[in-house]
């Protein structure tokens, strides 16, 4: 497929292409069926493209291993996106970000000790073969897969990737850290502001001159054109202003309108952000198209954040809409959705910011239910698809407000006007068209008015229409009998740990302890001590969420989790467990310790920040070390699937819904139950299953599957997403909690199956 462009759009073979795409999330996306049906709804939407990043992580658990087999099987995603009749917008990174642990990179990296994670620390660009060199590695894997494809038209290099000294005079830890907390568009405006600009860099600037130039984004060009790339190469920031990298063929725009916490509706000069986007291009590239690699559709659920419902309310069918038309009235020719069907984060692949559910407001929700958003792209997409070449050809004839306040500006193209309109108010605005056809323009609504070659009105842009209505929920089983048994029998200070892994006493005394060091990276490990008589002290720093036993008693728990927003480190806070009431035995004790990672963050300041356990004193006491990962036995990995016939268990009880855990046994225990969904359509219902409230927290396993985590004390999720693909429906199912006794009580309260 040829691939040029102008100024005013891609040219695809020839053709001019307004390109509508939205990112897929294949890895939250399990089984074909799932895939196939989130491309039928790309396609019911209007959109032509799709936008794929590749999760370096979720096909790399280990230096030099790739997996591309089963739901890795990209080429076979690649085959389905064409056989839809969709173009391909690939972004293979090798960082994508997207709420997942370490952006996408594999932990592993963490490991090399001279590898500079994307070649940037808190001082500026470092060049980092030993990163390179895995990059690079990483890019022979992915890109001949996606350069191959006759449907590609842009590959994205990397993803928001600025070093921090992008303001010249402003460099350093402190500077990249107020970029990231108060965000690029609200430090912009200071800083971008005259009198800063003059300090920041020379008043007079050329255009094309403001970009940031690197060897690793030079690196990934090579790479790319050597591994067969032919279409333009592309990189997104969501700075318009200064510091855009100038590398690649293409800048692209990532743009955000809603806050997670704070409502666009009282702030609707938001979507003006567009004009500084336009503006910022120029500066950087006065030759290439507007476009917009990521257009915000969801936002993030962090820990102890806000539900996907409330989250979609705050983005609303008018948000979205108003945002797409802004970057419209400012000539984009390309966007792309952050997000259009949502899904749930496998095993514990999530970024320590973000919840299972990777849904935040999403036009389709996680279940597969359209919202409102979706139905307002589906009717703006209708309504574009006539005067797609005439809009792509449209340059301003209309300044803003020529008509009246709402008038945001008119493009005119070769035999068509467009007229854009916006109401900023919660209340309906009558405004001076030149005839009477939908001259109200409803609370927040956004408006394009077209006009012929004679200045007929041809076409008025529709108000989004209402999602349909779901058929009724199939009878469900009901989860009433579980199997409950103790799963912890590591407690016991006769238990055999032969077959766990021992910590060398020169790793110890380095204090190399951690998941990262021990190769174990993603979510639990148990550790476990032997020694003989009492202990002198016991003092450690456990990272994010611990519990220590020492004979079989609960001691301690907590959580060291100070960054919900993945900014800045976490830091040491070491504690002290009090000694003065255990009672040790004369001969053999153990001092057991389980530790949960939350994930490595997407940041840059915490990016190789140590989770498990940092530190640990005990004075004189000789201690030997083991180890085992996996909150249960047989738990691997970034995505595990477990088999719960072979662990590790005590005498099984059968036991009803809620459940309260007092006393021993302490640790972990196992609540299982078989199910069958007959009667139920997989192409008509999806399936959750909904928690009451409960205490201490819990992972949530379908056949064997890590689906969720479950935190009630911090939410805000419980209800989980069961994906077709992991549930069958003509066969019997498998549910099983694990939950974790923190507190002198845990407790499991009823859970339910529900159609959502």
């Amino acid at each position: 497929m040829r691939v040029e462009f102008d100024r005013s759009s891609l040219i695809v073979d020839g053709r001019r292409r307004l390109v509508r795409s939205a990112a897929l999330h294949y890895y939250r996306l399990p089984g074909e069926s799932l895939r196939r049906e989130a491309l039928e709804r790309f396609r019911d939407a209007g959109l032509n493209a799709v936008t794929l990043p590749y999760a370096w992580n979720y096909h790399s658990q280990r230096r030099g291993d790739y997996d591309f087999a089963g739901d890795r099987d990209v080429d076979r995603l690649h085959d389905l996106i064409e056989e839809a009749g969709l173009f391909l917008i690939a972004r293979p990174g090798p960082f994508v970000g997207g709420g997942i642990d370490l952006g996408g990179l594999p932990a592993w990296l963490l490991t090399e000790p001279d590898a500079t994670l994307r070649c940037r620390d808190p001082a500026g660009y470092v060049e980092s073969p030993a990163y390179l060199s895995a990059a690079r590695e990483w890019f022979e894997q992915i890109v001949p897969r996606l350069a191959a494809r006759p449907n590609l038209i842009l590959v994205e290099l990397e993803h928001g990737y600025r070093v921090p000294g992008e303001f010249a005079r402003v460099t350093g830890p402190a500077a990249d850290l107020a970029l990231r907390w108060f965000g690029s568009p609200r430090l912009e405006r200071w800083l971008l502001r005259r009198p800063f600009r003059r300090l920041l860099r020379p008043p007079a600037d050329p255009p094309g001159s403001l970009g940031q130039t690197s060897g690793y984004m030079r690196s990934l060009v090579r790479w790319s054109r050597d591994l067969g790339v032919t279409v333009p190469l592309v990189h997104a920031d969501s700075n318009p202003g200064a510091g855009r990298q100038t590398d690649v063929d293409l800048p692209a725009q990532i743009a955000a309108f809603a806050h997670p916490r704070r409502d666009w509706r009282g702030r609707p000069h938001r979507f003006d952000r567009a004009l500084r986007d336009r503006e910022g291009l120029e500066r950087h590239a006065p030759d290439a198209p507007l476009l917009y690699a990521e257009l915000q559709t969801h936002l993030p659920q962090p820990w102890g954040g806000e539900d996907a419902e409330t989250l979609a309310g705050r983005i609303g069918a008018e948000g979205v809409d108003s945002m797409t038309k802004a970057a419209l009235e400012q000539r984009a020719c390309l966007w792309s959705y952050s997000l259009l069907c949502a899904g749930i984060t496998p095993g514990y692949m999530s970024s320590p910011d973000a919840v299972t559910l990777h849904d935040g407001g999403a036009p389709v929700a996680a279940a597969g239910r359209p919202r409102e958003a979706y139905a307002a792209i589906r009717e703006l997409n209708r309504f574009l698809a006539p005067f797609e070449s005439d809009l792509m050809q449209a340059g301003p004839v209309q300044a803003r407000g020529e008509w009246c306040p709402q008038h945001l500006g008119t493009l005119e193209g070769s035999g068509r006007r467009f007229a854009f309109l916006r109401n900023d108010t919660g209340v309906p605005v009558r405004v001076p068209t030149p005839e009477a056809e939908r001259s109200e323009l409803g609370a927040w609504e956004s408006q394009i008015r077209v006009y012929g070659p004679g200045r007929e009105l041809e076409g008025v842009s529709p108000l989004p229409a209402a999602p349909a209505v779901r058929a009724g929920p199939p009878p469900l089983p009901e989860l009433e009998r579980w199997s409950l048994a103790s799963a912890s029998p590591q407690l016991d200070p006769a238990y055999d740990d032969e077959a766990w892994d021992e910590i060398p006493a020169e790793r110890l005394e380095r204090g190399r302890m951690d998941l990262d060091d021990l190769g174990l990276h993603y979510g639990f490990v148990w550790y476990r001590g032997t020694f003989a008589g009492p202990l002198d002290r016991l003092s450690f720093d456990a990272r994010n969420c611990y519990a220590v036993w020492i004979n079989g008693r609960l001691l301690a728990a907590g959580d060291l989790y100070r960054n919900p927003h993945g900014i800045g480190p976490d830091g040491a806070r070491p504690a002290s467990v009090t000694l003065s009431s255990v009672d040790f035995n004369p001969g053999r004790n153990a001092l057991v310790i389980l530790v949960e990672s939350l994930g490595h963050p997407q940041g840059l300041a915490d990016e190789r920040g140590r989770r498990g356990l940092v530190a640990i004193d005990t004075g004189g006491t000789r201690i030997r070390w083991r180890y085992r990962g996996g909150l249960i036995r047989g738990e691997r990995g970034i995505t595990p699937q477990v088999a719960f016939e072979s662990i590790e268990r005590g005498p099984s009880q059968d036991v009803g819904l809620p459940y309260s855990w007092s006393g021993e046994p302490e640790g972990v225990a196992v609540f299982e139950t078989p199910f069958e969904l007959d009667g139920v359509d997989p192409s008509v219902h999806r399936l959750a299953l909904s928690f009451d409230s409960g205490i201490c927290k819990a992972n949530l396993y379908a056949n064997g599957h890590l689906l969720g985590r479950y935190w009630p004390e911090r939410g805000p999720q419980r209800r989980f997403v069961l994906p077709w693909g992991i549930l069958r429906a003509e066969a019997e199912n498998q549910l099983a909690v694990v939950l974790w006794k923190r507190s002198d009580r845990a407790a499991l309260g009823r859970l339910q199956l529900e159609v959502v």
